[in-house]
């Protein structure tokens, strides 16, 4: 996804317009510092009366490389040798300021190269000379801390034994213990928060903090999840009406990696799956992303040491190996199945449907 230095406010805040004086609006703010930029970059919500929209230069996106020694080699290209002892050539065009052996290279080149960038300081560099960083003083927005749900609210949740369709459907496939085993280990917890017979799977990191009850609806009869006339899925601070709650997410089942230090940690998308797969093959710690998107560092870290593997869904092998790839490029132990990538199965299909299909023939 293209980074950008500055987005459109997407709070609620609005001032005064530059061309009809409304208080209709939005301001521009800078990504990293939360800062409105001057009065006069913005977009008025009134398109079809006003439509004024003046947006700052983009700009590209560079990361701080300290390098061993950076030299010329043509005209083009510069010999670039990292910290580790890694030579790469890289574009004269991709390095946009250097001073010694530090400079800074464009996001984009690196996400095509071995350079280890991730948790480097970044800026942006416009098309224009200098920075747009004039920003008004007035009212910019506060860092919000991450909120967390207490404890006494899962134990109540969990310990209220509400039925949940997920969990009945499960004991039509395991035994009795295996799925009272399953919703001990996940705190399966049963709802009828916006739907009747709901699941809540509770987003538990490794020091014990709840950061969210993502609730969502199945069917008790197939086990798949009800996407029609919409996707049911929602939050419980939606729930609990906890309008400020500051959604952080964590990986799902990140608690459990602390019950031993020796398994393999296998990751699917879905957290019915990766419940699923911890009836199927205990022998891992099955945790879940619980969307494609987030299979991403800041979730990982936790798990940064141990030994990690992938199972993508049907479809997403190529974007689950290339994120492994530049994961593994910072210290990460990360390997990526192509089981399901190999079967001849709609796009979407993922371990726990494949390892049902296997158990019925």
């Amino acid at each position: 996804m293209e980074a950008f230095k500055y987005i459109l406010d997407k709070g609620s805040k609005k001032f005064l317009c530059p061309t009809c004086s409304k208080k209709t609006f939005v301001l521009y703010v800078d990504v990293e510092t939360g800062n409105y930029l001057t009065d006069d970059f913005g977009k008025c919500d009134r398109l079809t009366n006003c439509g004024y929209h003046n947006a700052p230069p983009k700009g590209k996106k560079c990361f701080l490389i300290n390098a061993l020694s950076i030299k010329s080699v043509s005209d083009k290209a510069t010999k670039l040798t990292d910290k580790n002892g890694f030579i790469s050539i890289v574009p004269k065009s991709q390095i946009l300021e250097q001073n010694g052996n530090n400079c800074w290279i464009t996001e984009w080149f690196l996400k095509i190269s071995t350079i280890q960038y991730l948790t480097n300081e970044s800026k942006y560099f416009t098309d224009e000379i200098g920075f747009i960083n004039v920003v008004t003083t007035k009212e910019p927005p506060l860092p919000i801390k991450p909120s967390f749900h207490n404890l006494e609210l899962l134990d109540k949740m969990y310990c209220s034994k509400q039925i949940d369709n997920l969990t009945e459907f499960l004991k039509s496939k395991f035994s009795k213990d295996e799925v009272f085993k399953a919703t001990q280990n996940y705190f399966i917890t049963g709802t009828d928060y916006f739907w009747n017979n709901a699941t809540v799977f509770f987003q538990i990191d490794d020091k014990e903090k709840i950061h969210a009850g993502k609730i969502m609806q199945y069917d008790m009869d197939t086990g798949k999840r009800i996407k029609k006339p919409y996707n049911h899925i929602n939050w419980l601070h939606n729930a609990i009406k906890e309008p400020d709650f500051n959604l952080c997410q964590s990986l799902y089942g990140l608690h459990r990696i602390n019950e031993d230090y020796q398994k393999t940690i296998a990751i699917v998308e879905s957290e019915k799956t990766a419940i699923v797969m911890s009836l199927f093959i205990p022998d891992y710690i099955w945790i879940a992303t619980g969307s494609k998107q987030n299979l991403k560092f800041d979730l990982l870290k936790p798990i940064k040491k141990r030994n990690i593997v992938l199972f993508p869904d049907k479809g997403e092998y190529f974007n689950w190996n290339n994120k492994a790839t530049e994961l593994n490029a910072i210290g990460f132990k990360i390997a990526v199945s192509d089981l399901i990538e190999n079967t001849d199965f709609e796009n979407g299909f993922d371990l726990a449907d494949y390892y049902f299909q296997v158990q019925e023939v």
